[in-house]
């Protein structure tokens, strides 16, 4: 590989970027070249050595040593780190009615705990979303906001083949906790979904995607949309307009948003943090472009 790539990369921009790490992703010697310069230099070019290292195998393209900078660097930003939306091109997310980010982690179990900036999770979102073959374990745990615990990631998704699981692990959760919330929103129009059950029981359920699984009755805000269109009956109902319901809407008016209505200015309570699933093993960050 020639290092042409990595000053190329080292002087791009956001827009740059991409193409400067496919330009390096061409050559079949691209991983051992990029060790020897995070090894031995020269310094300049270290750290988009690094850049270029994650973005073709992950953490486990990484040597210890470089392992244990990346989470220096992220203790030292979490200190002054702004709140911001974590999502993705299709997001999936729970929030959980609870002021005690640990009590949610503690009650499903989730394991190998780290800790993550709000851009590092967002990129970690963003990459398990459009990679098929990235582990789906890894589940993203935000601070307690407004009295709300959100977790993020392909494993939420309670609309698609796991819903039956997911559905009763938000059902115990609502045992616990009093309320917990499933959201599926497809920010290229491709559609909003969501689940809201309290105290084991569920309130509502509805898909854009899947108008004859929806059930229970319509949640103010939802009866609040029909009005402001002169609709009657239920969205469901109406399948030409129901397209414009938005779960992010839906979310920041009954819970918490995890996108573009996001609370960035408010009290929190812990820090946000990577986990994995149960029976999903530790968490390793997948090959991809990350911000920290």
């Amino acid at each position: 590989m020639d290092l042409d790539c990595l000053v190329q990369l080292a002087m791009a921009g956001p827009e740059g970027r991409c193409a400067a790490l496919w330009e390096i992703e061409k050559s079949p010697d691209a991983r051992r070249v990029l060790s020897g310069v995070r090894r031995r230099g020269p310094g300049r070019l270290r750290r988009p050595a690094l850049d270029a290292l994650m973005y073709l195998g992950g953490e486990a393209a990484l040597e210890a040593a470089d392992r244990q900078i990346v989470e220096r660097l992220v203790r030292i930003r979490r200190r002054v780190d702004p709140i911001v939306p974590v999502m993705s091109c299709w997001t999936y997310w729970w929030a959980v009615r609870s002021t005690d980010q640990d009590a949610v982690v503690a009650a499903l179990g989730l394991t190998d705990a780290r800790p993550v900036t709000y851009r590092l999770a967002a990129s970690v979102i963003d990459i398990l979303e459009h990679d098929s073959d990235a582990e789906p374990g890894l589940v993203y745990v935000a601070p307690s906001l407004r009295g709300w615990v959100a977790l993020v990631g392909p494993w939420c998704d309670a609309f698609g083949e796991r819903s039956t699981e997911v559905r009763t692990i938000l059902a115990g959760l609502s045992r616990r906790f009093g309320e917990a919330h499933a959201f599926y929103f497809g920010a290229q129009g491709d559609g909003s979904a969501w689940h809201v059950v309290r105290d084991g029981v569920t309130i509502r359920s509805f898909s854009s995607l899947d108008l004859l699984a929806s059930s229970g009755e319509p949640l103010p805000f939802e009866r609040d949309w029909l009005a402001a269109r002169g609709l009657a009956g239920r969205p469901e109902d109406h399948p030409d307009e129901v397209w414009e319901l938005d779960a992010n809407e839906v979310a920041a008016a009954i819970s918490l948003d995890v996108g573009w209505h996001h609370p960035v200015t408010t009290d929190r309570q812990g820090l946000p943090i990577l986990a994995s699933a149960p029976g999903t093993g530790p968490a390793t960050l997948p090959a991809g472009a990350y911000e920290i």
